[in-house]
């Protein structure tokens, strides 16, 4: 039936037409790296909050003393996530032999280490500031890392 054959051809071609790509290398790790810099916006917003309702003592080990804990725990276990996501695109990366996201993650990677280093520390001695700093710090290298990786992806066409 040559009415019939004509007609599946024509609906097989919308069919691959209509469909969704999959995506590519790129588009995954633009979203990694899209993902990265709200979750890092979402831990800076915790680490402010943390600065103003977390209870710690003057001096010493805020470990023990630190209220309300749960506020602390999201800051500590968000940081972990975001190690995580940081080797998972420096995975990627490699991978896909993306340069300029080796370097975003890699810089990044080292941010966050700066910043958990710093977190660490002011936690065993509240009374030291520079390990605050550090916490602001890493953050703000690891979301420049992050914010440049994206800015420095290839602009695509749409048309």
């Amino acid at each position: 039936m040559p009415g019939r054959r004509g007609l599946h051809v024509g609906c097989d071609s919308v069919v691959h037409m209509t469909a969704s790509p999959e995506p590519t290398a790129s588009t995954r790790i633009r979203t990694l790296g899209a993902a990265m810099v709200v979750t890092l916006l979402i831990q800076l917003l915790l680490g402010m909050a943390n600065t103003f309702w977390l209870a710690v003592p003057e001096t010493g080990s805020g470990w023990s003393a630190a209220a309300p804990m749960g506020l602390l725990m999201a800051h500590t276990t968000l940081g972990a996530a975001l190690l995580v996501l940081a080797v998972w695109i420096a995975v990627v990366a490699f991978r896909v032999h993306d340069r300029n996201w080796l370097t975003a993650s890699a810089v990044g990677i080292v941010g966050i280490l700066i910043a958990a280093g710093g977190g660490t520390a002011f936690m065993g001695q509240t009374s030291n500031d520079g390990a605050s700093f550090l916490m602001a710090l890493g953050t703000a290298v690891a979301l420049a890392a992050y914010a440049l990786g994206l800015y420095r992806l290839p602009v695509t066409s749409t048309t």
